[in-house]
């Protein structure tokens, strides 16, 4: 069948009716639905702001921890500008103290060589028999098996592949003349007395072993010891099998990479870390006012001008939720407590130098308020009363646990600001499954429409054409005289 439009039977025009009818049932839905969609849009995004300011600040609350509060810096002053003799850390236990290091000697591993003119070339055979070889040092060893007619060079490749050699390196010189070809074994486990030792089962590898089998006579010998690294510490000797030394001064740790020059020792200072601590201090303002800030523009309300109808200023995503403001106001009543078992002197923030402007932001203020500043507080404390900040912030019940504890109702996975965001989520999901409802309404509705006025369009073309015949039939009778 043909596709009619709509009027072309009657000569209305229907389509254009039926066309409005549809786009007013459409565009009143669709309005309310889009608009609640940009409402929702917009406050998922500020929660999401919300919660990333919420968790920067609570990561600077975090770093005001006991341990990172009583750090101590371990600044190395080396003897030359040429070389780093000494690298060293300190646990935040360790006292403080200038110490004079020198550094006498390196940690190394022992060195094992075959006599002179043992072998003449990398293919002389080092066994005519099987036989199996242990390497050992400072409790390690790996195996590795010789079989009859192994020459010299696939004995190293043997050892050098090896998967658990714990670090033996086989190499092999050719000297020629009065020294000939000579296997080189070293070890990287270092340490006075953890020399490399080779045995063996079977008497007739002994020429390449240091241990001999059954009393006969070994073929290699340590041309170098296994030494220990050695430091004098104010005057005091200590040492370590490796280059590094724990403990040599209490919760101090330090790795020695060069022997320090006669006459010219390096010095080790191990203070508390004042610069580190003031920074951590100043992240925590700077991330409590951006969360301020933060939450007055989602929060700020709307502004219209004097007609009533032009925006002055826009509101925030979020100038609806009384919780937002709610959130912030628990925090900052948290920051205006005092710690109950801080120092008697420095147990607030403003003790410490941190007070609060008249527009709701932290500061360390130069201005003094009485006979002291924020500032004059604050360098008093890093310098008389150090560990005092620490408890302030990292005891059980000190800003670290009170606030951490308090931002993590917010921010943690199923906190507020989650259960807030999800549904946000969940009204979006139903306002697009509302829409694609409408959508099928509205087919539905045009469909309904076409159909009641496609009758009505024939039937008024129906009546249009019974009036033309009837109008031709009575201009087609006689006239009366």
């Amino acid at each position: 069948m043909a596709i009619r439009a709509l009027g072309s039977a009657s000569g209305l025009d229907l389509e254009s009716l039926v066309t409005q009818l549809v786009k007013a049932e459409r565009i009143s839905k669709e309005d309310r639905l889009e608009t609640a969609k940009k409402s929702l849009d917009s406050s998922l995004s500020g929660y999401g702001k919300l919660k990333s300011a919420m968790s920067k600040f609570q990561d600077a609350v975090k770093a005001l921890s006991l341990d990172n509060l009583n750090a101590r810096t371990a600044t190395v002053k080396q003897p030359t500008d040429t070389k780093t003799y000494i690298e060293a850390t300190a646990k935040n236990t360790a006292a403080a103290g200038v110490f004079d290091i020198k550094v006498k000697t390196l940690a190394a591993g022992s060195r094992v060589e075959s006599a002179d003119l043992a072998y003449t070339s990398t293919s002389d055979v080092v066994s005519a028999t099987a036989g199996e070889l242990t390497f050992g040092a400072d409790g390690k060893s790996f195996k590795i098996d010789v079989t009859a007619g192994m020459t010299l060079d696939q004995l190293r490749q043997a050892i050098n592949s090896k998967k658990d050699n714990f670090g033996v390196s086989a190499n092999i010189i050719n000297g020629g003349g009065t020294v000939g070809t000579k296997l080189v074994l070293t070890s990287n486990i270092t340490g006075a007395t953890n020399d490399l030792t080779i045995t063996n089962n079977n008497a007739a590898l002994d020429g390449i072993s240091t241990v001999p089998n059954s009393g006969g006579t070994a073929g290699l010998t340590v041309t170098k010891p296994a030494a220990s690294a050695e430091v004098i510490i104010d005057g005091i000797s200590t040492f370590s099998k490796t280059n590094t030394f724990t403990n040599a001064l209490q919760d101090t740790e330090f790795k020695v990479q060069n022997v320090t020059p006669d006459g010219n020792n390096a010095t080790l200072t191990i203070a508390t870390d004042k610069k580190g601590t003031e920074d951590k201090l100043k992240a925590f303002i700077d991330n409590y006012n951006a969360l301020v800030t933060e939450v007055e523009a989602l929060t700020k309300n709307r502004v219209l001008g004097p007609d009533g109808k032009s925006v002055v200023t826009e509101g925030g995503a979020l100038n609806n939720d009384p919780t937002v403001r709610s959130m912030l106001n628990m925090v900052t009543s948290a920051l205006g407590k005092s710690v109950p078992s801080a120092s008697a002197g420095l147990n607030n923030l403003y003790s410490l130098g941190i007070t609060m402007t008249s527009n709701g932001r932290l500061e360390i203020s130069s201005s003094k308020v009485g006979s002291t500043s924020g500032r004059e507080r604050m360098d008093s404390a890093l310098k008389d009363n150090f560990d005092g900040i620490a408890k302030l912030f990292g005891n059980s019940d000190g800003f670290n646990t009170t606030l951490n504890g308090l931002l993590s109702q917010f921010t943690q996975k199923g906190g507020l600001l989650e259960n807030k965001e999800t549904s946000l989520r969940n009204n979006l999901t139903k306002n697009a499954k509302d829409l694609e409802i409408h959508n099928r309404y509205i087919e539905s509705y045009e469909a309904t429409l076409r159909q009641r006025y496609g009758a009505l369009d024939t039937q008024l073309g129906q009546l249009q054409g019974t009036s033309s015949m009837l109008s031709s039939q009575l201009a087609s009778l006689p006239r009366s005289r």
